[in-house]
């Protein structure tokens, strides 16, 4: 389980390597469209709707990333009165009865909602009009990560638990 556990951190860790990539793409789009719009007075139709495409992919796929160092917002006005022992339960049991459950729930819809609109070719009702179905089923991917770096954690801790109580 521990080889699984490592396996997913370095894909998880790879993949928002590559998507952080995006961000440089988003900063040289805006910084040419202000360059068209302020300097030579003619904007783009399609800047600021690709570059939110951009971003919105590059917030998502940051996900798992962002799980894999506990970055998400949590509330520990209780639990950090708990033992560590305590603790790792209470993820444990959290994790397995809303977190991974939740995150799987999110790759199932997203995944149809990737499906459906990759199906009839969706587009932006914009006057671009570009489509949308590629950033849908990078939204499903996200969610995969998220999902696959929660059922990482909650191996860590279960070896965790598991090593001190074999202490």
């Amino acid at each position: 389980m521990r080889a699984l556990s490592k396996f997913i951190d370095r894909l998880v860790a790879f993949q928002a390597e590559g998507s952080s990539m995006l961000m440089i793409l988003l900063v040289i789009i805006m910084c040419t469209e202000v360059f068209l719009r302020y300097v030579l007075k003619s904007p783009t139709i399609w800047g600021l709707e690709f570059t939110t495409f951009l971003y919105g992919m590059h917030f998502v796929l940051g996900y798992g990333y962002t799980e894999q160092f506990h970055g998400h917002v949590r509330v520990d006005i209780f639990t950090t009165k708990l033992s560590q022992k305590k603790q790792d339960i209470l993820y444990i049991v959290t994790t397995i009865i809303i977190s991974l459950p939740a995150c799987i729930m999110l790759c199932i819809w997203s995944f149809d909602n990737a499906w459906q609109s990759t199906r009839t070719f969706e587009r932006s009702a914009s006057a671009w009009g570009p489509p949308i179905w590629p950033v849908k089923i990078f939204m499903a991917l996200g969610f995969t990560f998220l999902a696959l770096q929660v059922l990482s954690n909650l191996i860590k801790k279960i070896s965790a638990l598991r090593s001190t109580q074999s202490d």
